[in-house]
């Protein structure tokens, strides 16, 4: 018997609020993200019965396969064990991880890896779930019982998969509406969106979102009038993406990282700010870190005219360029295959 479940990363355009504390203070909130087919965490329920855990890791070479027995005290397994108790399931399995991500890249990776974990489970159990089912366990389980901090586009955004999607938040509540971007668009933005590995967070994006929280708290006010900044530039963005206007959609990109700066504060990554700041002087017309921030992938948006040159100054930084492919409306987040019982 083998389940096998591939879920895709995102990236995010445009935060204007995913949080029960955004929704707290100004009403409600929304994001657009857009999933990658190229990169992606697959989880493979098997056979051996060996109790224990093989991550084949492709983005780095130097530490490719690495192996756990489900017994061992490592943080790597903390989000397995997890789902098993969540799922009431004995650790008597086997299990492989694959994956092409950067760790700490600020693409949602922890949470594309819980909805395949959870989707696989459950076809192992012989239970039936929607997207949205898997993609509510998946938020219950890192936020309410692991505590691990942060919004809900994450898991919604790996359940779901479609490529460019806009996200609604409110108490209780969420939506997710594809886009439904023509293809001409799509390459487009393909062309002209790069997406460089810059370095691991120097800091993570648990400390990030406290330290939101923390300043929402000392200044309801000014941060209530950013969050509705950030929530009026993210439905700009939408409207920018269906007319076409990708220009318009790299200025607003930029107003979009302007803005999560200012909430953010100091805790940034320095070397990512200093990159970004060249990419610009040299003809990007926007940029902005994915995920909390403090580092990880950077997205640019750059003009055909201005590509090469922008390249040259990011790999003389060191940045570690990441070759794409967005998901297309069609395209699923939960991809099951294997001997599914």
């Amino acid at each position: 018997m083998r389940i096998i479940c591939r879920s895709p990363v995102r990236v995010n355009l445009a935060n204007g609020g995913d949080t029960d504390y955004y929704v707290e203070q100004i009403g409600w909130g929304c994001i657009i993200s857009v999933t990658l087919s190229s990169h992606f965490y697959e989880f493979e329920i098997n056979d051996e019965g060996e109790a224990k855990i093989d991550i084949v890791d492709y983005f780095n070479p130097s530490n490719l396969n690495r192996a756990h027995f489900l017994d061992s005290n490592v943080s790597e397994l903390d989000l397995l064990k997890a789902t098993l108790n969540y799922l009431n399931l004995p650790f008597d399995n086997s299990f492989i991880l694959r994956t092409n991500v950067p760790m700490q890249s600020g693409l949602g990776g922890s949470s594309s890896l819980n909805v395949a974990m959870l989707a696989s489970m459950l076809k192992f159990k012989d239970q039936e779930f929607t997207s949205h089912k898997i993609a509510e366990m998946s938020y219950d389980l890192e936020r309410n019982q692991m505590g691990v901090p942060g919004g809900y586009q994450d898991q919604f955004a790996a359940a779901y998969g479609g490529g460019f999607n806009y996200m609604e938040f409110k108490e209780g509540k969420v939506g997710v509406e594809n886009l439904n971007l023509s293809e001409e668009i799509i390459q487009r933005l393909e062309n002209n969106i790069l997406i460089y590995f810059l370095q691991n967070r120097e800091v993570s994006g648990t400390e990030v979102h406290n330290c939101q929280k923390i300043e929402a708290e000392k200044n309801p006010e000014m941060i209530k009038k950013l969050l509705i900044e950030k929530r009026v530039n993210a439905m700009n963005i939408k409207k920018a993406l269906q007319e076409g206007r990708l220009d318009d959609f790299g200025r607003l990109l930029q107003k979009e990282g302007e803005i999560k700066n200012k909430l953010t504060g100091e805790k940034g990554c320095s070397f990512a700010k200093e990159v970004m700041n060249q990419a610009l002087e040299a003809g990007a017309l926007g940029c902005k870190i994915s995920g909390a921030g403090g580092g990880g992938c950077v997205l640019f948006y750059v003009p055909n005219d201005k590509i090469n040159k922008v390249k040259e100054v990011l790999e003389k930084a060191g940045a570690l360029e990441m070759r794409f492919r967005f998901q297309r409306q069609h395209e699923p987040g939960i991809m099951l295959k294997g001997d599914l019982k």
